[in-house]
């Protein structure tokens, strides 16, 4: 990794392990959320169930701390770090600029990231930044992913 002027600049595995994280940002995000609702509206059994599989009557189990600690586990989960990278990246992106134009850039990098191919930065409808503004945005993005993840320092 090496620095220049206000650049870091990234290993390209990293960057491009980056992009993928970004990639499945959508799809992640929604999976986190349906498990989420899944684990708050359950209905907690009344016994705990031993691994075996069987209920025994004689072991209580609290269910509010059944969701709790499944909750957490949830929290910790890798796809939970993921989205919580992102997003935090997604924060410190177009902060110098509008909030329209901010909403649209934050959308842009993410379609590119998505599929660079079928959404390059002629078709993504973001006059305001230059093409080489916006790749440079982009480069922020994955950088800030790789930071929030503690891959990279600056």
């Amino acid at each position: 990794m090496r620095k220049s002027m206000n650049r870091v600049t990234v290993p390209k595995d990293v960057a491009a392990l980056c992009e993928q994280i970004a990639k499945g940002y959508e799809r992640r995000k929604k999976a986190y959320e349906e498990r989420r609702l899944d684990i708050i509206y359950s209905t907690g059994s009344t016994f705990a169930d031993p691994i075996g599989g069987s209920r025994s009557p004689r072991s209580f189990s609290d269910p509010c701390a059944n969701k709790a600690e499944r909750l957490e586990k949830l929290e910790r989960s890798l796809d939970a770090k993921f989205i919580t990278a992102v997003e935090q990246s997604l924060m410190n992106t177009g902060t110098d600029v509008s909030r329209d134009s901010r909403e649209r850039l934050r959308k842009a990098i993410l379609l590119n990231c998505e599929s660079g191919r079928e959404h390059p930065y002629e078709f993504l409808g973001i006059d305001e930044f230059s093409r080489r503004d916006f790749y440079r945005r982009k480069e922020r993005f994955i950088t800030g992913i790789a930071v929030a993840l503690g891959i990279i320092d600056i």
